[in-house]
């Protein structure tokens, strides 16, 4: 993805799929079960055990039907092996105004974690082109609403918290992606191997979210 792609392509993919730790003997199946829901966009989280080799692996399989990215990049470290496996997009919990320099530096788009206005504001300044609000689950969606006054033209995707039955009133509000996780993929479903149910609660997401915040 190129610098200044960010805003479309979350406005396109709906919801970023944060995959973290998953367990090695599923990873597989329930990234193939997401994908098949139509997930467009995921990011593999950096605290993962050999995550780099996972960004590649899934890169390798589904590039040419998702956008692949690293979340939770907390270092510069991080962030460079994250580049190194391909990752097309980054994803940070926090605001690093030196990460987020690096990453212009690299060409590759890093969407920082924010919560308040001057987080907000100085990330914003320092060339951030969308930001995560995170936990937005926390705050509810009144409070994304609240923020595009003053920030009318804010790119947000929202994360933490996030799940089928809130994800469109997110949406609603002004969020133009959502980031959701486990609740996409609980564990019992992990457990008895269904993973046809989380495909169809992908597409029954996607399809809820498709017409809303045009």
């Amino acid at each position: 993805m190129k610098m200044g792609q960010v805003a479309q392509f979350l406005e396109d993919a709906r919801v970023v799929v944060v995959v973290r730790r998953l367990p090695e003997e599923v990873f597989a199946d329930v990234i193939r079960a997401l994908i098949d829901g139509g997930i467009q966009a995921l990011e593999i989280t950096m605290d993962a055990k050999g995550a780099a080799g996972l960004i590649r692996q899934v890169r390798d399989a589904y590039g040419d039907r998702a956008t692949i990215g690293a979340g939770t990049v907390l270092t510069e470290g991080q962030l460079k092996e994250a580049v190194e496996a391909g990752a097309e997009f980054l994803v940070g919990p926090h605001f690093d105004p030196a990460l987020l320099s690096l990453a212009n530096e690299r060409g590759l788009p890093l969407i920082p974690g924010v919560l308040t206005p001057s987080e907000i504001q100085s990330a914003r300044l320092a060339g951030a082109e969308a930001l995560k609000i995170f936990p937005a689950g926390t705050m509810g969606p009144g409070y994304i609403k609240d923020l595009l006054g003053p920030f009318h033209d804010l790119q947000a995707m929202v994360t933490g918290g996030i799940t089928e039955d809130n994800a469109p009133e997110f949406i609603r509000a002004g969020a133009k992606a959502v980031g959701m996780g486990s609740s996409l993929f609980p564990k019992d479903e992990i457990a008895n191997r269904d993973y046809a149910a989380i495909s169809r609660r992908v597409d029954r997401v996607l399809a809820s979210l498709a017409s809303l915040g045009d």
